[in-house]
Parts: structure tokens; C-alpha cells; sequence
């Protein structure tokens, strides 16, 4: 087949060009944005070794009329973020449907990282903040993994995590949001940078004073679960070349698989095959 013959069997090279001079035009990725709902989150139940919801729709925090405090744990999967990001913007959002009596305006939530791998069991408290008797792989105030053989208990009772934290006001129901904090930013981006460490964070209420438990929507809870928003500058390769984005990429294999297809559908006559 002649040059002149395989150029004329490629009809959509003029969209196979428009899709170069537009990538070109994009210029280099500006950032990528990705939400994600937590892989596992359970809350911790002070005092109750054996007490845990690992399934429940409901996660709480603060203390309840007895004092004794309730944690909440989540952890998010990052594993498709690529290796070598720059992580820009973390924001997380979490929705409370209950507050107890003894709320006030100047409750907090804050995140801590967490410093150990835990367990999300079958355990379900029904809405209740009393908790469920806890089941194998649960969390539970002293255990990372209830029943575990050998024995894996938290290093500290309630959790083991950093200190410090990024805090917001947390006061009575509706949506509440961390919206970019330095720590949730330095969190997320020392998670990518390892991804072994990524347990995590442990969300602490008020645990001051009483009654003042907050019922947060968990994961299994529908759409106002835990919600984890980032912002990343993908790495750029040692040529200097940063990768196109994926619609780039995707108008460029379609443009190309379409020139194949007709490749293949059309003949030259000249070549003595029908068209």
C-alpha cells in the first residue's frame, strides 16, 4: 500500500490533530480533586471493654450523662493518589443528626492521627450510644481487634494517636466541615508518602464535661456519611513531562481507536481490494 493509500485510511486524523492542539492548549495539570467515603469507621466506647459498632449507621463523640467520652475512628483509602503528589487541600465533612442536652456553643471536634492499625467488627448499637456487645475485628476502648490470638490492645486505652489535632466547632446537628486545615493537609500527606501508616483519625467531642454526646452519620448510614475531599498536584516525571490528565487521555485513545476501526473497514481499490 502506497503512502498516499494508508494516509487516505486514517479519515479522523484531522480529530486525531484537534485533540493534540487541545491537550496542548490545557497546558500541564493544574491539580486533581477526589472525595472518598471511609473504608471502615466504628466508634470507641470508654470504660466498655467489651462494647463496639463497627456496622452501625451512627458514630458518636463528646460524653454522655455518665461522663464517660465515646471516639469516633475513620480511616480513607488513598492507595490510587500516585506515589509522589503533592497533596494541596483536605477537607473533611461529617453530619450530626443528634446532640444531647448538654451541648454548648463552645463544643469542639478535633481529628487526631492515629498511631496504630484497627479493626472494624459486626458489632451494631442500633443508633444507641451504649454500644453493642463487640465482635471479633471490632474496636473497642482497650482492643484495636477484639478477640484477636495473640492479643492486640491499643498501647493507651481510647486510642493511640497524636497529639495535637485540627479542631472546629462542633455544637449542635447539621453538617460540619473541616475545610483545609495544615494538620489534615500534613496528615494526608504523610499517608501518601507511606501508605503503611495511613491508620486514620480518631475524632474526640468534648470529653470536659457531660452530656454533651454528639450522633455523627457513619459510612453505613447513607449519604451524609463521613466525606474526605482532596486536592493534589500529581509528581512530575524526571524528564520533566507532568502527565496528561485522564480526559487527554481518553479523547486521544478514542480518536486513535476510532482511525483503526476505519483502517480496518476501509480498502483501497488500487490495492485491489473492495472498499
Amino acid at each position: 500500500m502506497s503512502t498516499i493509500s494508508r494516509f487516505r485510511a486514517l479519515p479522523d486524523h484531522r480529530l486525531y490533530w484537534r485533540t493534540l492542539v487541545l491537550i496542548g492548549l490545557a497546558g500541564p495539570v493544574q491539580g486533581v480533586e477526589v472525595q472518598r467515603a471511609p473504608v471502615a469507621d466504628a466508634t470507641l466506647f470508654a470504660i466498655e471493654a467489651n462494647r463496639a459498632s463497627g456496622a452501625g449507621a451512627n458514630l458518636f463523640i463528646g460524653a454522655i450523662a455518665s461522663g464517660d467520652p465515646r471516639r469516633a475512628l475513620l480511616r480513607f483509602d488513598l492507595t490510587d493518589i500516585p506515589p509522589g503528589s503533592t497533596i494541596t487541600a483536605a477537607s473533611l465533612r461529617v453530619f450530626v443528626d443528634r446532640s444531647a442536652i448538654g451541648s454548648s456553643p463552645d463544643d469542639t471536634a478535633t481529628a487526631h492521627r492515629l498511631l496504630a492499625a484497627w479493626g472494624e467488627g459486626t458489632s451494631n448499637s442500633g443508633g444507641s450510644g451504649a454500644g453493642d456487645v463487640a465482635r471479633p475485628g471490632d474496636a473497642t476502648w482497650t482492643e484495636r481487634f477484639f478477640a484477636a490470638n495473640p492479643q492486640q490492645s491499643w498501647a493507651t486505652p481510647g486510642g493511640d494517636f497524636a497529639t495535637g489535632g485540627a479542631a472546629i466547632p462542633l455544637t449542635t446537628t447539621g453538617s460540619f466541615v473541616w475545610s483545609n486545615p495544615p494538620e489534615m493537609i500534613a496528615d494526608v500527606q504523610a499517608w501518601v508518602n507511606d501508605p503503611s501508616s495511613n491508620h486514620g483519625w480518631l475524632i474526640r467531642g468534648n470529653e470536659v464535661s457531660s452530656q454533651n454526646a454528639k450522633r455523627l452519620i457513619s459510612r453505613e448510614g447513607g449519604g451524609n456519611g463521613p466525606l474526605l475531599t482532596l486536592q493534589y498536584e500529581p509528581p512530575v516525571a524526571p524528564s520533566g513531562d507532568v502527565p496528561l490528565p485522564a480526559w487527554a487521555l481518553g479523547t486521544l485513545a478514542a480518536a486513535l481507536a476510532g482511525s483503526v476501526a476505519r483502517t480496518r473497514a476501509r480498502r483501497d481499490p488500487r490495492d485491489g481490494r473492495h472498499p
